[in-house]
């Protein structure tokens, strides 16, 4: 352990000094040319100076992530003339003063590539196998704590990964790649890769090209002159998420989705009379053998109000009829659970007519789900400020969505789906060109729900279910 945090030290004592000697009169040009290589472009296609563009980023906290990226980008070239590199004037002028691991990182990171690799598999906080995207070959396993405390299965990124002492590790610089983003990079590299050998060609003539295009550098010199390109696409993705909305999570009936809890104080001696016009009520059926549980099961409306742009999150009993709420009888309180505003508004007017003269007042707590992860993070921090019962369950909201996902993903196998050309996931899995997209479907959706369980702090929703059943099992383990 102190051995690893000695060559950490030394390691960052290096990119210290590469930083410092790169901000040097006779370099410093050199490193905002190569920077403006990667922001430029960005910057005329949305009409924004930089200045602006890094306010963007760093007000959402991207900005270090993007100069890593660049920056090593400027540590691997060599430049005209004479194919100066910053990191061999530095070593030649000053090498003096770093140790032998400190010299050796920054020569690995002088001859590095960045590619786009996808995690197949990960450890948090310990290592993950990764997938190269572009150059093929075998999953690999990268050694890294900082770096994958916040991957998840199926995650895709540009990085550039050393071997030190046998074991891969990343360098400094990573950028997580939403799929579209990752999907437009593969595209632009596959036609740039194709002007690149044709150039090559014509520079070198056919015979020494030939024996160029069989040799291992060729990938590393096509992506090294590539780099731009993974900063640009990641750059117009990103921003254009960041000022798109979200999309609106709504119920069946297309309100906003609100967690809600309406309750009715009562006298004790009402019990028994409030349970027994609940249990005649033909909207409430007992759903607990303690007889104190209710579901609430009015007539279902079958206007399609959902708006466009929007997700819609419902529950349904034995998969068939929705659900507008629960209701929970404790001593002194009736407690209505609901998803929406409008719901707890008329359930309010329900159980304050059918129980008129049992209860007293209505009080409702209303939670969007922002606010409901937010206040579990709290909890889950060991906050004792917050007491229990001024707070919506989150595991109620998560069983809500889980059981949400089941019935729709259920249905969804058998449906026609846009992103698979309109076709339903069995039809696509049964041809090898469906059977490709069916599977980048399944990773988008399971990375997806990855992705927000771990934001939430929640048990993920489990969809191997889904792979078994189209047959594609062996695809998600490999």
């Amino acid at each position: 352990e102190l051995t690893r945090m000695g060559k950490r030290s030394d390691t960052d004592k290096a990119i210290r000094n590469i930083m410092n000697w790169a901000n040097r009169p006779e370099w410093s040009d050199e490193q905002a040319a190569i920077f403006d290589t990667h922001l430029v472009p960005v910057c005329d296609r949305i009409g924004i100076s930089q200045e602006e563009l890094g306010e963007e980023l760093a007000e959402h906290g991207y900005g270090g992530m993007l100069f890593g990226l660049m920056f090593e980008d400027f540590l691997s070239r060599r430049l005209p003339p004479d194919d100066r590199n910053v990191i061999d004037d530095y070593l030649e002028r000053r090498g003096w003063r770093e140790s032998v691991p400190g010299r050796r990182y920054l020569k690995q990171l002088r001859d590095s590539t960045l590619s786009l690799y996808e995690v197949v598999e990960v450890s948090p906080g310990q290592h993950c196998d990764l997938r190269d995207l572009v150059r093929g070959g075998e999953t690999f396993r990268v050694h890294e704590r900082m770096g994958t405390q916040n991957l998840v299965k199926w995650d895709q990124l540009a990085a550039r990964v050393l071997i030190t002492d046998g074991k891969h590790l990343f360098s400094g610089g990573i950028l997580p790649f939403p799929r579209e983003a990752a999907q437009s990079l593969l595209r632009v590299l596959s036609k740039s890769r194709k002007q690149f050998n044709k150039k090559l060609s014509r520079a070198a003539g056919k015979k020494a090209a030939a024996e160029m295009l069989s040799s291992e550098n060729l990938d590393e010199l096509f992506l090294q002159d590539a780099c731009p390109a993974f900063t640009s696409i990641w750059l117009v993705h990103t921003l254009k998420s960041l000022r798109e909305l979200l999309p609106e999570m709504v119920n069946r009936d297309g309100e906003a989705l609100l967690f809600t809890e309406t309750r009715f104080p009562f006298l004790v001696e009402q019990l028994e009379e409030i349970t027994h016009r609940l249990d005649d009520a033909p909207d409430w059926e007992q759903d607990a053998p303690d007889g104190h549980t209710w579901i609430w099961l009015p007539e279902p409306d079958t206007e399609d109000g959902k708006p466009q742009h929007s997700i819609a999150v419902d529950t349904l009993k034995s998969g068939q009829h929705p659900i507008s709420g629960t209701l929970e009888l404790k001593p002194g309180v009736l407690t209505l659970i609901t998803n929406s505003m409008e719901r707890a508004q008329r359930g309010q007017v329900v159980l304050e007519a059918l129980l008129q003269g049992l209860v007293g007042p209505a009080l409702s707590k209303l939670q969007t789900p922002e606010q409901l992860v937010a206040e579990n993070k709290t909890h889950q921090q060991g906050d004792g400020n917050l007491e229990p019962s001024d707070s919506i369950d989150p595991e109620m909201a998560a069983e809500i969505i889980h059981h949400t996902l089941d019935q729709h993903y259920r249905q969804c196998l058998d449906v026609p789906i846009p992103a698979l050309d309109n076709k339903t996931p069995r039809q696509c899995a049964r041809s090898k060109k469906g059977r490709e997209k069916v599977i980048e479907w399944l990773k988008h959706l399971e990375n997806n729900e990855l992705r927000r369980a771990a934001t939430q702090g929640q048990t993920p929703y489990d969809s191997r279910w889904m792979w078994d059943e189209l047959k594609l099992g062996k695809h998600r383990i490999s």
